[in-house]
């Protein structure tokens, strides 16, 4: 997936979690979210679409099948914690969704919309 950081996302209240994940060693590609869906604990966590999952709840993905992973996931019931590693330009594609801007909003107060709109100037 070439440079990246890697960063901890934990969400807590059991399944739904509110992403979907492909990829896989029996498809030999890293195992990625997919899609998130908003006003989910996916999306209120930071969890970027293209994120590549490392580890689920300490357990190393690089060697799963999709199907181990599926089974990692159902055998979750109330705390999630993905180490991720992204992709640099992935903060970007973050903050062009404004689908995130309402679980900003709580943190940030209205330096969300700010931030929105210098990421939008930047990327046009």
């Amino acid at each position: 997936m070439g440079t990246g950081d890697f960063i901890c996302i934990s969400m807590t209240g059991g399944a739904p979690w509110g992403f979907r994940l492909q990829g896989g060693k029996e498809q030999q590609q890293p195992l990625q979210v997919a899609k998130i869906r908003s006003q989910s604990k996916a999306s209120g966590s930071g969890l970027c679409e293209g994120d590549e999952v490392v580890s689920i709840n300490g357990n190393p993905c690089a060697n799963l099948t999709y199907p181990e992973v599926i089974k990692l996931m159902e055998s979750i019931t109330d705390s999630l914690q993905m180490l991720i590693k992204r992709r640099v330009d992935a903060l970007f594609l973050f903050l062009e969704d404004l689908s995130h801007l309402p679980s900003l909003q709580h943190l940030l107060g209205d330096t969300s919309l700010l931030i929105a709109t210098l990421a939008k100037q930047l990327m046009s």
